[in-house]
């Protein structure tokens, strides 16, 4: 652990980097789900909302109460959850209204676009897909945030 005996920041088992932040989703953290900044109350995070690409991390454990601190992967390996199937190598994204199922705090992944790139979706990338996964669920993944 990183930090002043309070646990600001450690590595997770499976090898990412995770941050202490207060939920203000207004419900219990789910694993994996996608995590910004919240726009009313102090270090703290509420979930990632549609069309909105402020993602900076996931959600290492579910059940964390409201107001409570919460650990927030934000680079490295985490399980992220996806609201369909994914494939590994496909980006991962945060949820957009054009997604087949576009849900709030639930990543989506597409397959690498062709250029030229489309600019909403290079800014929605939170990583890399490493493991395919047949319908909605957490699958490992490497954090990285445009």
């Amino acid at each position: 652990m990183i930090g002043n005996g309070q646990s600001a920041g450690m590595i997770t088992e499976l090898g990412g980097f995770a941050v202490s932040l207060i939920n203000a989703t207004g419900a219990p953290t789910v694993k994996g789900y996608l995590a910004a900044a919240s726009p009313s109350v102090d270090k703290a995070v509420e979930l990632c909302q549609i069309d909105i690409p402020e993602c900076f991390g996931v959600f290492l454990h579910s059940g964390v109460e409201v107001g409570a601190r919460a650990w927030v992967v934000m680079a490295g390996l985490a399980e992220v959850y996806y609201s369909g199937a994914v494939n590994r190598d496909w980006l991962a994204a945060s949820p957009l209204s054009t997604d087949s199922v576009p849900v709030t705090g639930q990543a989506n992944a597409i397959p690498f676009p062709s250029p030229p790139f489309s600019t909403d979706k290079h800014f929605a990338e939170i990583g890399h897909v490493l493991q395919s996964i047949g319908s909605a669920g957490l699958a490992v993944t490497l954090l990285h945030f445009n």
